[in-house]
């Protein structure tokens, strides 16, 4: 499954895209200290299975907020520092992007890991179980991965 961008309706009022002027008046730095991650997933997953996970983003600021990020990516997640689980590595492209938080509002992003890792094989990819307890992370990406912008959770994959 594709990951979705849902924005939870504000419940101050304010407009769906946060696209307010006052936004852009908060730096930077200012701004991604006014929000916080959690990341909700299963604690069990079956290898092969896709398990849903989802990620919210809340503006805990009682203004609107626009932030400035390094890349087009807004969020990303990995599972032992694998990002995406693909071994093979995705660098998006170096275009900055700007995206708006409503007054206490929320984003959040859904994805699905089914305990499996991507890797490069002698005949194309291959796809891996990986049984075990494993840390799945999911964070906004900003230039810096700091712990309020981050957040985990433990998973144990099993195998039928």
């Amino acid at each position: 499954m594709k990951p979705a961008d849902v924005l939870s309706p504000d419940p101050a009022g304010g407009t769906e895209s946060g696209g307010s002027w006052v936004a852009g008046l908060v730096p930077n730095p200012i701004a991604l200290r006014c929000l916080s991650v959690e990341l909700r997933a299963p604690r069990e997953i079956v290898a092969g299975e896709p398990a849903k996970f989802v990620l919210r983003i809340r503006n805990r600021a009682p203004i609107p907020l626009a932030v400035r990020l390094p890349t087009s990516r807004l969020w990303g997640w990995d599972v032992d520092g694998v990002p995406d689980a693909d071994e093979r590595r995705f660098e998006p492209p170096e275009t900055p992007r700007q995206v708006a938080f409503p007054r206490r509002g929320i984003r959040q992003f859904e994805g699905t890991w089914d305990g499996q890792i991507r890797r490069s094989g002698i005949d194309g990819d291959e796809w891996r179980p990986q049984p075990g307890t494993h840390t799945l992370t999911g964070y906004l990406a900003t230039s810096k991965n700091t712990s309020n912008l981050q957040d985990s959770v433990q998973i144990t994959v099993l195998t039928r």
